[in-house]
């Protein structure tokens, strides 16, 4: 790992010290993981920090 790759890392592990959940990508798409976060030798850009669920309201009653 070089100081690019550690630096576009650094927030993803702030947000694992935090108790946030972070993803990994996968041939199926992102994937929760809860422990041992940074095993492999992956680049940054196979990691996230999971997006928090946003809200939007019905448009109508007939969408609801």
């Amino acid at each position: 790992m070089n100081r690019q790759e550690a630096a576009k890392l650094l927030p993803i592990i702030k947000a694992f010290s935090e108790g946030k959940i972070i993803q990994v990508k996968q041939d199926s798409g992102w994937v929760d993981i809860h422990y041992r976060v940074f095993v492999d030798n992956a680049p940054p850009e196979f990691y996230r920090i999971k997006p928090s669920p946003t809200y939007r309201p019905f448009a109508n009653a007939e969408e609801c």
